[in-house]
């Protein structure tokens, strides 16, 4: 699957996106607050995150982006259920 042309310009920016993406990751354990509730998980990886998996969680649930903007020490989620134990990597 070929995601960007090669002009150049996009290639280096897509290599190193993918560099961090793969070599950069934290791992998170956080129990969320309450239902729709938003919480910060605190990565400090220095540079704003491609994104996240949620690995694991305790109870049925739905874990979303808050409406906070993610920065270079934190990303904001939110999840449809109150007090869930999840496990993250953030990448």
């Amino acid at each position: 699957m070929k995601l960007v042309q090669q002009t150049g310009i996009l290639e280096p920016q897509f290599q190193e996106i993918v560099k961090n993406a793969l070599d950069k990751r934290v791992f998170a354990d956080v129990t969320t607050p309450g239902a729709d509730v938003e919480f910060a998980i605190e990565h400090g990886l220095g540079f704003i995150p491609l994104g996240y998996l949620v690995i694991g969680q305790d109870k049925a649930a739905v874990t979303y982006n808050g409406t906070t903007v993610w920065d270079t020490q934190n990303i904001f989620l939110k999840t449809s259920t109150a007090a869930v134990a999840l496990r993250v990597m953030v990448f």
